[in-house]
């Protein structure tokens, strides 16, 4: 619950600053404020409204209360840190509000930074199958959480890694020939990583290119086409790097 300051314990707060400067991204603005306490008594100071100039309104940042919680003693200075936080679509810019402070107002100004983000359902996903060539489908939904318009990205590439390669290829090197020494045994182990590794599997965003605004949800394809030397009795798995998140796929074998 807010707790705001009553009036008459404002009229006693004094700041000798003539701008307040909030920055960041939307969900926390920061700054700080020397703050005088002329009351003879301790104030205790939670929010502080704030109120818009006649210059510039928006709905979202008025209805938002400036974070201080502090106590100060009867008589004492402080530079307090403050803070804010407003909604996660407020567009970027610069917002000029203002605070009673001693009677005075006092002007505060917002610098909201521009904020790209994005949440991805569901980012695992298992498919059958894994023959050369080979054609996946993820279907997920990427919504907009940041304050920009979002353009889907293009993916080219991704890498698919058989868990089982490394513990395939070492037992192999090491049986190949007993007697052989660590040399011989690291070329054998190398040579078998070298045949049985798969290429870059192909992946293309069918939406790739298009705009999700702020707040608003796409529903998004991504279509994975396993490389030609995929092996139908082995099993992979690989990390898409979507813009910041990442996407794990799992491929499991399977034969009629």
């Amino acid at each position: 619950m807010l707790s705001k300051v009553p009036d008459s314990i404002l009229e006693q707060i004094e700041t000798d600053q003539k701008e307040i400067i909030l920055n960041g991204p939307p969900g926390r603005l920061s700054g700080s404020v020397q703050l005088h306490n002329r009351n003879d008594d301790s104030a205790r100071l939670r929010f502080i409204d704030l109120k818009p100039t006649k210059t510039k309104k928006t709905k979202s940042v008025d209805e938002a209360p400036l974070y201080v919680n502090t106590r100060l003693r009867a008589g004492e200075s402080r530079l307090e840190n403050i803070s804010i936080s407003l909604p996660i679509d407020t567009p970027p810019g610069t917002y000029d509000q203002y605070i009673t402070l001693g009677g005075k107002q006092q002007k505060v100004k917002m610098v909201v930074q521009p904020l790209i983000a994005i949440d991805i359902q569901p980012s695992s996903f298992t498919f059958q199958g894994t023959a050369a060539g080979t054609k996946h489908l993820a279907q997920l939904t990427v919504t907009n959480t940041g304050n920009m318009p979002f353009q889907i990205p293009e993916v080219k590439h991704v890498a698919p890694l058989d868990m089982d390669l490394l513990c395939r290829a070492f037992g192999y090197g090491f049986r190949k020939d007993p007697e052989e020494g660590f040399t011989a045994t690291m070329d054998h182990v190398t040579q078998n990583l070298k045949e049985h590794l798969p290429d870059w599997a192909r992946s293309e965003v069918k939406q790739a290119g298009k705009i999700i605004e702020t707040g608003q949800s796409m529903l998004v394809e991504i279509e994975v086409t396993l490389p030609k030397q995929a092996q139908e009795k082995n099993d992979y798995d690989l990390l898409l790097r979507f813009w910041d998140e990442e996407i794990a796929m799992t491929f499991k074998s399977h034969t009629a």
